[in-house]
């Protein structure tokens, strides 16, 4: 085994005969590469069973980011609308310069109705797509596209932001287009706590706006061969390290279906085809050893607590945690919450309640639980595993 550079012949002042060269390339998966070859000449394994492994480089993304902030609610004859100062920005897959949209007035064009209306739509017609309920559906699905362009026309389709959106528009077919939403709902330092839990109840609320259904008026962004992706984010304040995780990724996916909220009011089903079922699917392609997904059994806080921890103890903590369920807005607490089950004893079918963990609970207890660096220096600094989902709002 040698590194280039070595000629062959070099060798023979060292051996009586030439031996077998097996070059290690200068490159992250050079080991990787050369084992395969490396057994077959300890006849370990074939010659014949070596399949080389190709390294996977991202693709570029032309990236369209909208910047909403100063989130606020506003009331008109009784209609409560969400607005925010916007800034449109396109950010090219190359080294070309940014192009940033003067700041601009958003108003939300859809509020509790027509949301009330998607969520009814996604999470329960399903289970009886049958009279009323079938002509409801219908008024939805052709409303689907109006609401889609209003939408587009309140958030990038307006004259401050045509030179971003012509920018990003004309990256180029068949390039990877994404469509980000970031949400400053911080309230100012000094604001006051009844206030600054309207902003950030307004600020959930633009994150929870059916940003996939934007339509330019011909389809819908999401549609064709070159269809967008769509990214929701939150700004970062505090600086974060890069963790380093070693083969395989291990994911806990964890899929709460609760019943009955506190109140006893029935809690819509989310069909676990939706997330859950594409993540195994996705995963199984990847081959062995990359990838290992458990399935957190039963889907409460506390098994969470404890799935985290035997991770750690075990030296094999989870860098992903996917959660595939139902998320909330508390107004009377001024945060978003996730829904999982009570872990209460004895819960039948049809009478599993929910159990809120909010934000600041949740952060708190995923910190330190991720890859971090240890004694025999195997992993980079990390805070915790990263926290993925489907959390229809």
């Amino acid at each position: 085994m040698v590194l280039p550079g070595v000629q062959r012949g070099l060798l023979n002042l060292l051996f009586p005969r030439e031996p077998v060269h097996i070059f290690v390339a200068d490159a992250p998966n050079g080991l990787n590469e050369a084992m395969p070859q490396i057994a077959a000449a300890l006849e370990m394994e074939l010659s014949n069973d070596i399949v080389t492994s190709e390294e996977v480089l991202a693709d570029p993304v032309e990236d369209l980011l909208l910047e909403l902030s100063d989130p606020c609610m506003v009331e008109q004859e009784g209609v409560r609308r969400t607005e925010a100062t916007a800034k449109l920005t396109y950010i090219p897959a190359g080294d070309g310069r940014a192009v940033t949209s003067l700041r601009y007035k958003f108003k939300a064009p859809l509020g509790p109705v027509e949301l009330d209306d998607i969520r009814w739509y996604i999470e329960k017609y399903f289970s009886w797509p049958t009279g009323v309920f079938k002509v409801r559906a219908g008024k939805t699905e052709t409303a689907l596209p109006q609401w889609g362009e209003a939408l587009f026309q309140a958030a990038i389709g307006g004259t401050s932001a045509r030179e971003a959106l012509e920018a990003w528009t004309n990256a180029g077919a068949g390039t990877n287009r994404r469509f980000s939403v970031q949400v400053d709902g911080e309230p100012m330092e000094g604001t006051e706590e009844e206030e600054a839990a309207l902003v950030r109840e307004a600020a959930s609320h633009l994150l929870s706006l059916p940003w996939e259904i934007l339509h330019d008026g011909t389809s819908y962004l999401s549609q064709g061969g070159n269809g967008v992706r769509v990214r929701r984010r939150l700004p970062n304040r505090k600086r974060t390290t890069t963790i380093e995780a070693d083969l395989p990724i291990r994911v806990l996916l964890l899929s709460p279906r609760p019943e009955v909220d506190e109140d006893g009011n029935t809690v819509g089903y989310l069909d676990h085809r939706s997330s859950a079922l594409p993540l195994v699917q996705a995963v199984e392609h990847l081959g062995e050893g990359l990838v290992k997904v458990d399935i957190l059994s039963p889907p409460t806080f506390p098994a969470l607590q404890a799935a985290l921890k035997r991770g750690r103890e075990e030296n094999d903590p989870y860098e992903i945690v996917h959660f595939d369920g139902h998320g909330v807005y508390d107004r009377q607490v001024g945060v978003g919450a996730l829904c999982f089950e009570h872990p209460r004893d004895g819960a039948k079918l049809g009478q599993r309640l929910v159990e809120l963990v909010y934000a600041k609970e949740l952060a708190t207890e995923l910190r330190h639980y991720g890859p971090e660096e240890t004694g025999g220096g195997c992993h980079a600094g990390g805070t915790g595993p990263a926290l993925w989902g489907f959390l229809p709002l």
